[in-house]
């Protein structure tokens, strides 16, 4: 299974996912509200971390497709200029 992380800067992103992947949970980053509901629907995702970027319209899109999923929702505060890997282990990997 799968966390799947979205967030809408592809840098940011990727390294997010690398740190989350690096602390022992495979995970997966994308940029698009579309890309996030498409791997939804494979059926593999076990968390979704929402970024702090992702606007309300699209949280709430997501929440809806995480709830009918049975699909952990994080809902991440904005990285900033914190250190990916701190960030995972302070914001991400305590609530998965």
């Amino acid at each position: 299974m799968t966390v799947l992380l979205l967030g809408r800067d592809l840098a940011t992103a990727t390294r997010v996912a690398a740190a989350i992947s690096a602390a022992g949970h495979p995970a997966e980053g994308v940029t698009t509200d579309e890309a996030a509901l498409a791997r939804i629907a494979e059926g593999d995702v076990a968390a979704l971390v929402l970024g702090g970027g992702v606007e309300p319209p699209s949280r709430e899109k997501m929440l809806a497709a995480a709830r009918a999923g049975n699909i952990t929702v994080v809902q991440g505060p904005r990285l900033g200029d914190r250190d990916a890997d701190e960030y995972v282990r302070a914001e991400i990997v305590p609530r998965l």
